[in-house]
């Protein structure tokens, strides 16, 4: 804003022109955020809802560790994610949030790829109705499936990425300037800001797929870039839309030991459902955002 300002003290038509576009994308993201809290509908919503029920699931058979059945199902889960030393109760609990990170990964990327473009399109069929059923519908819907697994396996692998490889030397530099005080609170929030920036860059692949009939490389070079030219709206309505799934995530990485023993270790499992729940109609919204500020921009060229 402040750059902003200061170009425009020039009497430059271009730059009049430039704010006034600005302006009109900025009250068009905030119109696609009110809209699509405003259009909440179950149908749209159950897809990702069952992505939620998928993880709920999950949690349950968590807290059933004692039986021979539920031991079965969740000990090759938690060694495959690196947790064959935390099987035991209580510490299976403070590890609990590591495996739930991967399997919610993996509900999104494989589930996820199908139920997704299925929410987009019954979204979509709202103003198209060609898309409420028949070939056409399944067409588009068989059309997003890969380029929506390739985005969630992006996703997965360039946040990984991000944490391991790039966060230390953030570290490094943030410790040079910012008090020792403030600085793991500070390096939490870039850590966490840099996530949404990279799911909110390939959110509009999935949303171009059920759009576009075009190929694979065709829906991601599309998607990236709507992707690139909307990043700093969609971080915004997406961080907004993530408040409650953002404070239970805080509380779980930071709070976890004071949780197991000043309360019940199950009570890790509780906030996880209530983060998966929160998570899934999170990511409905942002993508009904997305959706809708998706087909303004390319209304507008």
């Amino acid at each position: 804003l402040v750059h902003g300002a200061l170009v425009s003290v020039g009497c430059s038509a271009e730059s009049t022109r430039n704010r006034e576009v600005m302006r009109v994308t900025l009250g068009d993201g905030l119109e696609a955020a009110l809209e699509a809290v405003r259009g909440f509908r179950r149908t749209e919503f159950s897809p990702f809802f069952l992505i939620f029920l998928i993880q709920f699931l999950f949690l349950g058979l968590t807290t059933q560790m004692h039986q021979a059945w539920a031991m079965g199902l969740v000990e090759p889960v938690a060694r495959w994610t690196g947790g064959e030393s935390h099987l035991h109760y209580p510490d299976f609990y403070g590890y609990l949030p590591v495996v739930m990170a991967w399997v919610e990964s993996a509900v999104y990327a494989f589930p996820g790829c199908v139920l997704i473009p299925l929410s987009l399109l019954r979204l979509l069929a709202r103003t198209d109705r060609a898309l409420s059923l028949g070939a056409g519908a399944a067409g588009r819907l068989a059309g997003a499936v890969l380029p929506t697994l390739f985005a969630a396996l992006l996703g997965v692998g360039a946040v990984w990425g991000w944490q391991r490889s790039l966060v230390p030397t953030v570290a490094k530099i943030l410790g040079s300037f910012v008090p020792a005080t403030a600085s793991t609170f500070v390096l939490w929030c870039v850590t966490l800001l840099g996530g949404y920036l990279i799911l909110s860059l390939l959110l509009y692949i999935p949303v171009a797929a059920v759009q576009a009939r075009a190929s694979l490389i065709g829906c991601i070079g599309r998607g990236v870039h709507y992707g690139l030219r909307l990043l700093p709206l969609t971080i915004i309505f997406a961080l907004l839309f993530a408040v409650p799934t953002i404070v239970i995530q805080y509380i779980l990485e930071r709070q976890t030991g004071m949780i197991i023993t000043r309360l019940r270790p199950e009570a890790i499992a509780v906030l996880l459902a209530f983060y998966a729940f929160f998570t899934s109609v999170a990511t409905y919204l942002t993508y009904g955002a997305a959706v809708r500020l998706y087909r303004t921009v390319r209304r507008g060229g």
